[in-house]
């Protein structure tokens, strides 16, 4: 793990374009963390404690500065299972009002339970936390000299999404709505891809310089070009095969070579987005 400086008081560690395995400690997602003149805001948790905890450990060396807020982007395990740290370090943790209701059901530890089926010792030292402060609608949080708008979104990549923008820098951070060279997961069960499109035309609108996503170098507009541009050839070519009569197999395996095969993730992916697109297609007609 390697701290970066992306710009004046903003860091970055980089995560492995992979899925989460013992052999790369599950960090295969980005964090970031903002220095204002009252401390630290972190956005996105990583997927484990120990991880989160060397990305501390990172943040220290820059300043000892406390750690106030960290806001989580979704629910997914890389993003949120690490959050145990920043909780016993006093920060807040900050999510959309649908993680709390997820948190509250019993399903996300229903969930962890499954992971750690499926990861063996990977999520063993994980604690689920609850945030402190739920996002329901756009919220503004100020932190010492910066501004941070957090802007719960409708059901996109999951049904609890927040993106985080800081408009004096003219920063975005995305989560995982937004992707380069690489083919977002879009099969969550609480996914839509309509709705991501929805997103990613609202992000557009926005005024931001700088994109700083989930599973990424940073990046720029361009990028929300890139990740329309696959949901929308899913969703075209899908619509297409299923009005002439075609099967689920055989859609999967029409677009088996596609444009976007060459790209990161494609192989782990895009045969789950396939299937999660045709049943949203059913369900839209």
């Amino acid at each position: 793990m390697r701290l970066r400086r992306v710009q004046k008081d903003i860091y970055m560690v980089r995560g492995m374009d992979a899925l989460p395995s013992l052999e790369n400690r599950g960090f295969m997602s980005n964090a970031f963390a903002v220095l204002t003149a009252e401390g630290w805001v972190v956005i996105d948790a990583l997927s484990t404690p120990e991880l989160s905890r060397d990305f501390v450990d990172n943040l220290m060396r820059v300043s000892k500065k406390p750690l106030k807020y960290a806001i989580i982007t979704h629910y997914h395990p890389d993003h949120w299972y690490g959050a145990k740290t920043y909780k016993e370090l006093g920060a807040k943790i900050v999510a959309h009002k649908n993680l709390l209701e997820f948190y509250r059901s019993g399903d996300a530890q229903v969930a962890l339970e499954a992971n750690r089926q499926r990861f063996g010792e990977l999520f063993k030292g994980v604690t689920l936390v609850a945030p402190d402060v739920v996002v329901s609608e756009r919220l503004s949080l100020r932190v010492g000299e910066k501004s941070f708008e957090i802007i719960p979104l409708p059901p996109a990549h999951t049904d609890n999404d927040l993106l985080v923008y800081m408009p004096k820098e003219r920063v975005l951070f995305t989560g995982d709505l937004v992707m380069l060279n690489r083919v977002p997961f879009m099969g969550d069960r609480n996914a839509s891809s309509k709705g991501l499109l929805q997103a990613l035309q609202r992000i557009k609108q926005m005024d931001a310089k700088v994109l700083l996503g989930g599973h990424n170098e940073p990046m720029d507009m361009s990028a929300v070009d890139f990740t329309i541009g696959y949901v929308q050839f899913l969703r075209e070519n899908i619509k297409n095969m299923k009005a002439q009569g075609k099967s689920i197999d055989e859609i999967r395996e029409a677009l088996k070579n596609n444009p976007y095969n060459r790209y990161a993730m494609h192989d782990a992916f895009h045969n789950v987005n396939v299937f999660k697109v045709d049943a949203e297609l059913d369900m839209e007609d």
